[in-house]
């Protein structure tokens, strides 16, 4: 069959010729007859074959007219296929648009609208994909396109660019407490600042790139600057200097003002990496770094930062592993009532009893673990745990203690609270002899959202301290409306006792006054020990008394104490006729 629509026009246009000269020639052959019967049928032989033959001549030439004629009226068909099949949606444009008003003309304009069309969406695309809706700047997917382009120019040119990782310092507390238009708008205001800061910057240096591209929002309240051909690696750094100034500057959104700070991370390559990968991954690192040092300030990358991320995701991967493989254990630390020189309660300490690295201190792996959900669950597992074990001890007199620590993470997180809530309101503790913990930075972070929840707590029965007291800034208002059954003084403050005692005396009064006990932590000498009776304080924690114990060690210690305090109270009563052993 064929494939040409101009040939398939031709046969048609043909076939209707042929049978038009075969109509025309009997209509001939029958006006000449010598018959004029009107009878076809009469016809000789010889007027047939004339008639044939003349049919025969005829096709041929019919036939290539055909064609010409309908290459000719197809050949703006013809031309509109070929710019059709030349044209790509990344490269020149074609101009469809035919000299002609007839159909192919109205076709040749309708693909010509098409391609303007065609164009526009293509270019909206190629902005979804590699550009923030909301700010303009390049996305995740363009950065890195950018920046390895720079990274090869770089490389010909033989010279440095840095890479600056930015992440604005509680964010989330602007959408959180206003709504995610303000939030929006902030994200804008920031955007255009940190343009301004490189323009600045670059002013006097010949850029490869539009300084647009040089600035990124990759997602959320993150940005990446990348500075090429630097000279100085200070010149990164006063960069950094610029984009902190300019972050702190408010930003007024409608009628609310805004103060933020930003942490930054700085790689540089080829010093730190050569790859786009490995610098958005290093700078990534040194910008947690930042975060870790106390914000709203940079980093410069350090390869010793990489072995310290290893470590933290060896600890995220191998926490919930530890829970279950019993590699977690408590020790607890004794608190000692100082008057009466015995054990009242302890505080419980988490242990991590790594199958490679042995035995880890809280210090190592907890700080890693608030990053994540997962200190929902440690936390809970240490409620149940302590529980349990309170009660392996002697029944006493007055009922020892137990102490959790609850992280700062836990109540900034309302999800990861209700977890927690739900186990404390769950765990059957007998007589409701545990305490909770909670350092006095993180109540004072939001006071607020807080208070329900410790009122809850201390309705169902367990005591609350303030942990670290005097390292934060509580205020007196607040404090009186906290449900606390008192304070725990920082051991800082025991280690340089001679210039803190005003400090440690003022707590103690302040404790007093609000009829709030105190304990202080880190007691190493007698020393420390009379001094803090002297001024007053209930209860005492250290290595002066007891280092941490496991739950079977503190159990015999305890029985101890309850056997001499036994002979105590049989050494003072009236004598008997009935002699003891003892």
């Amino acid at each position: 069959m064929p494939r040409s629509l101009s040939l398939r026009i031709g046969l048609i246009i043909t076939a209707i010729s042929a049978a038009l000269t075969l109509v025309i020639l009997l209509i001939g052959f029958y006006l000449i007859s010598d018959s004029h019967t009107g009878q076809l049928n009469n016809l000789s032989l010889d007027s047939l074959a004339i008639l044939a033959a003349v049919f025969i001549v005829l096709l041929p030439p019919i036939f290539i007219l055909s064609r010409v004629l309908a290459g000719k009226l197809l050949s703006p068909l013809h031309e509109l296929t070929a710019k059709t099949r030349s044209y790509t949606i990344n490269g020149d444009s074609v101009s469809f648009e035919l000299d002609s008003d007839d159909e192919f003309g109205q076709l040749g304009k309708s693909l010509q609208d098409m391609q303007q069309s065609l164009r526009e969406s293509h270019a909206k695309m190629e902005m979804m994909a590699y550009r923030d809706s909301l700010t303009g700047l390049s996305n995740r997917r363009g950065l890195h396109q950018e920046l390895s382009k720079l990274i090869l120019w770089a490389r010909r040119q033989e010279s440095r660019i840095a890479l600056l990782y930015i992440d604005l310092d509680h964010f989330k507390q602007i959408n959180d407490s206003s709504s995610h238009a303000y939030g929006d708008q902030v994200l804008k205001d920031i955007a255009q600042r940190l343009l301004q800061a490189v323009q600045q910057q670059t002013q006097h240096t010949q850029l490869p790139f539009p300084e647009e591209l040089l600035v990124s929002r990759p997602g959320g309240d993150q940005f990446v600057v990348m500075l090429p051909d630097i000279r100085q690696v200070e010149e990164a750094k006063q960069l950094s200097n610029r984009i902190i100034d300019a972050v702190q500057r408010p930003v007024t959104v409608n009628d609310r003002c805004f103060n933020l700070s930003c942490s930054i991370g700085i790689t540089l390559y080829p010093d730190d990496a050569n790859s786009a990968e490995r610098m958005l991954k290093h700078a990534d690192i040194a910008m947690y770094e930042a975060k870790r040092s106390g914000r709203n300030r940079a980093c410069y990358f350090l390869p010793a930062m990489h072995r310290q991320v290893e470590e933290r995701v060896m600890i995220q991967q191998g926490i919930s592993t530890a829970i279950a493989e019993n590699e977690l254990y408590l020790e607890y630390q004794p608190i000692v009532h100082l008057q009466k020189n015995r054990v009242i309660g302890a505080e419980a300490l988490l242990r991590w009893h790594h199958p490679k690295r042995g035995r880890l201190g809280p210090e190592t792996f907890i700080p890693v673990i608030e990053e994540s959900d997962q200190i929902g669950d440690l936390t809970v597992w240490i409620i149940e745990t302590v529980a349990a074990e309170l009660r392996h001890l002697p029944v006493q007199k007055d009922g020892i203690k137990l102490s959790i620590n609850i992280s700062s993470a836990i109540l900034n997180k309302p999800e990861l609270a209700q977890q927690v809530n739900d186990a404390l309101l769950k765990v059957e503790a007998p007589d409701h002899r545990l305490c909770l913990e909670i350092t006095e930075t993180s109540l004072m972070t939001d006071i607020d959202n807080t208070l329900p929840l410790l009122q809850q707590w201390k309705a169902a029965g367990y005591s609350i301290w303030i942990d670290d007291f005097g390292t934060g800034y509580s205020s007196l208002s607040y404090l009186a409306r906290l449900p606390i059954d008192g304070v725990k003084i920082d051991r800082s403050f025991i280690l340089d006792f001679d210039n803190s005692k005003p400090i440690i005396e003022a707590i103690i009064a302040l404790a007093d006054t609000m009829n709030l006990l105190t304990v202080s932590e880190g007691i190493e000498t007698p020393e420390q020990q009379k001094s803090l009776i002297r001024l007053g304080c209930d209860f005492a924690q250290g290595y002066l008394y007891s280092e941490p114990l496991l739950i079977g060690l503190l159990q015999e210690k305890l029985e101890l104490q309850a056997l001499r305090e036994a002979r105590q109270t049989l050494k003072f009563s009236p004598r008997r006729k009935t002699k003891f052993p003892f």
